[in-house]
């Protein structure tokens, strides 16, 4: 890559990471590959022309989440489309292992902004200031949204057993 050499090392520190939490946010990873590209695309095209961009990892979170709620609006938009027309389902094929299974299933039943606050608050161990920088929302928001979440969670525990535990 040219570029900038703190901009290269903002993007190859920052692709695994915003990978993951994108991967854990959209529950595919080829999916979260494109969103983390053009996530770093943008923060490419930003990152000399626009001296707001104090806090880049912030804004690259937030830039990604928005694109993962974007892709989740449309996926939801097309199931309904696909149920209308009554087509066949899509079935996802995963090679993950039974857990990863089982976690993914038990974020993808919480409403998005509470699977967002626990992948900032436990995947990447960011403090309630942080995550709430990131959702930009208030930090009283992210402490409710993770209660609720943890609080579905728990409820539901039963739902999201892997085979081996059963």
């Amino acid at each position: 890559m040219e570029g900038p050499p703190e901009l290269v090392a903002f993007c190859e520190r920052m692709y695994p990471r915003l990978l993951a939490v994108l991967t854990l946010q959209v529950g595919d990873r080829g999916v979260a590959e494109e969103l983390t590209q053009e996530t770093l695309a943008r923060v490419w095209q930003r990152w000399s022309r626009d001296d707001r961009l104090r806090a880049p990892e912030a804004w690259a979170y937030t830039v990604g989440l928005n694109l993962a709620r974007s892709w989740l609006r449309r996926v939801v938009a097309e199931r309904r489309a696909r149920r209308r027309f009554a087509q066949a389902r899509v079935v996802e094929n995963s090679a993950d292992d039974a857990q990863a299974i089982a976690v993914r299933r038990a974020l993808s039943t919480l409403p998005p902004r509470q699977r967002t606050a626990l992948i900032l608050r436990y995947y990447l161990d960011q403090s309630v200031d942080d995550a709430a920088n990131v959702m930009q929302c208030a930090p009283g928001t992210v402490k409710a949204a993770t209660h609720q979440a943890l609080a579905s969670l728990r409820r539901n525990q039963h739902l999201f057993t892997t085979s081996e535990r059963r």
